[in-house]
């Protein structure tokens, strides 16, 4: 007789199953190149955030790259381009672990999108936006999701990334006015 209670349970399937991070683990040059990117992103990419705001995620999804601007705790936007793939309403994004834009959204999960160019120049109107870092049972889908949209050049830069064990993780992307969505998070944070 087995005793089902303390057998293991059988482990989700790896998104990407050649992937062995380091935690903690950056791309070699990371930091300096995202200080540098800062200090010299596109005009448009910070007046972003002034811009009137849609609500198109059709508008942000045909477009190769996403601009994603992200909230510092005093408030000063950082936009940063990424790679976004669609999926039943919601966008995926993968990306280091460490990386600010990841570390800010843990804070405050708002954000704005907007179809942009490879240095990041917007090229239309802003989606307000909420994102959540998955867990690892969650992953797969968006790592399907994100090679389905953008093929053979994201799987080779993938594979190097997996090869120097970078530490990476999926943001799932949920579109919405943060009107409704941020009335629960200011009761918290005045309560605190």
């Amino acid at each position: 007789m087995t005793d089902t209670a303390t057998s293991p349970s059988p482990r989700p399937a790896a998104a990407r199953p050649s992937a062995h991070p380091v935690p903690g683990r950056r791309l070699p040059g990371a930091l300096p190149g995202a200080r540098l990117q800062a200090r010299t992103a596109p005009r448009g990419a910070l007046a972003i955030e002034s811009a009137p705001r849609t609500r198109s995620l059709a508008h942000v999804s045909r477009h190769k790259r996403t601009l994603v601007v992200t909230y510092r705790r005093d408030g000063t936007a950082v936009p940063t381009p990424v790679w976004a793939a669609q999926a039943d309403g919601l966008l995926y994004v993968r990306s280091e672990r460490a990386a600010g834009k990841v570390k800010r959204l843990r804070r405050d999960p708002r954000l704005l999108l907007a179809p942009c160019t490879v240095r990041g120049r917007p090229l239309g109107a802003p989606l307000e936006a909420t994102a959540r870092v998955l867990a690892g049972e969650e992953e797969l889908r968006a790592e399907r999701t994100l090679a389905g949209r953008y093929g053979l050049g994201r799987a080779l830069f993938e594979r190097a990334v997996d090869a120097m064990r970078v530490d990476m993780c999926y943001l799932e992307i949920t579109p919405g006015a943060w009107d409704a969505q941020e009335a629960p998070a200011a009761a918290i944070r005045a309560a605190g």
